[in-house]
């Protein structure tokens, strides 16, 4: 399906997300392949009057989000994890669970969906990663991490898995993730070293997310962060003596690597997360709403300190160009239109669709095949 030269962005179906995706150049969406993740908050709605979110019907909101899935991804192949929704949707109109479900759905989309199992899940899903990729064919992805692979059984239990989905390891996308990057995490030669069957996997391919859980640490002005995530894996297949199979590399994009929704009624700065070569630049502004204290409100700078920072960042050799992608056509608009601008979302969306870019590219001129 793919090698070392492709991108595996690790994707929670956001609205920032999608649309990130779906405005890729088309040059750069060939060269990617997306793990999908979707999140519970889908599934609840809530207006300013509720206390406790209302549970939607599950079905029509997977009815929606296959939907959005044709959108971004056309016929193109993608991962879909539900992971984080399993339990709270163990079952679709009492008759089957929310993965064969939404890959029912799918096929009438025509959508080339790979489901994504794991040593975790339970019973019931992994049986319905099984019904899935029985009916589509298109084989499934296995999701392990560091401390699984270092468990002394790992050979007998990548056999069970495959013997429990009947498939060969040619038939499984194998994805090592890391997750949150941890400096004291074993490097990916030593654990791709203890994988059995490592150059008979479909594809192999090796997560991590270096980028902060938020900026809460990062004073306002300009910082720098190190893109370890991408540095780490371009020293692991650019090593000279490296006789191991090369996996693709994949991320958590400009997001932090373990899923964790943001506080409820948080008052988030404006900010730019830009992607650069080896680094990222933060751009945080000062939190957007003001303080009311026992006898004034404290003034502070709003949502133009984005359209500020746009106008900087534009000026600064660092800019890629507004040609460069989509992300970076709005930061533009957004350094000259001064009215407008934009929201929390629209301006991840814009740093989501920059960043994806930026590695695809990087790996398509590594030339690591």
């Amino acid at each position: 399906m793919f090698g070392p030269s492709h991108y595996v962005p690790i994707l929670r179906w956001k609205q920032a997300e999608r649309y990130a995706l779906r405005y890729l150049h088309a040059e750069d969406r060939k060269r990617i392949t997306p793990l999908i993740e979707l999140t519970p908050t889908i599934f609840k709605s809530r207006t300013k009057d509720q206390q406790e979110p209302e549970l939607l019907d599950p079905a029509q909101v997977l009815e929606r989000q296959a939907k959005k899935l044709l959108e971004a991804c056309g016929n193109c192949p993608f991962f879909l994890d539900l992971r984080h929704v399993a339990v709270e949707v163990p079952r679709v109109q009492g008759k089957m669970h929310a993965l064969e479900y939404i890959a029912e759905i799918g096929r009438n989309y025509k959508l080339a969906l790979v489901p994504v199992a794991g040593f975790s899940r339970t019973k019931t899903y992994q049986s319905s990663v099984a019904g899935v990729l029985k009916k589509d064919g298109r084989g499934a992805c296995l999701r392990i991490t560091p401390s699984e692979i270092l468990q002394s059984g790992i050979a007998n239990a990548i056999r069970t898995f495959l013997k429990s989905i009947n498939l060969g390891a040619e038939s499984v996308h194998l994805l090592v993730d890391y997750e949150a990057n941890d400096p004291a995490d074993p490097d990916p030669q030593s654990l791709l070293a203890r994988i059995p069957y490592l150059d008979k996997w479909q594809t192999l391919s090796v997560a991590s997310g270096a980028f902060p859980v938020d900026l809460q640490g990062f004073q306002p002005g300009n910082s720098k962060i190190p893109r370890n995530d991408w540095l780490v894996w371009r020293r692991t297949v650019s090593h000279g003596k490296n006789r191991l199979r090369k996996p693709s590399f994949s991320d958590y994009t400009i997001q932090y690597g373990l899923y964790k929704e943001p506080v409820e009624g948080c008052n988030p700065s404006p900010s730019i997360r830009y992607t650069l070569d080896e680094e990222w630049l933060i751009m945080r502004g000062e939190a957007s709403r003001g303080r009311t204290t026992s006898n004034q409100t404290e003034i502070r700078p709003g949502r133009e300190q984005w359209n500020s920072h746009a106008q900087l960042l534009c000026d600064d050799d660092l800019f890629y160009g507004e040609s460069f992608s989509w992300g970076d056509a709005f930061i533009r608009e957004r350094s000259v239109n001064k009215e407008n601008h934009g929201s929390p979302e629209i301006w991840l969306r814009a740093g989501i669709n920059h960043h994806m870019t930026v590695v695809s590219r990087q790996i398509a001129n590594l030339n690591v095949a």
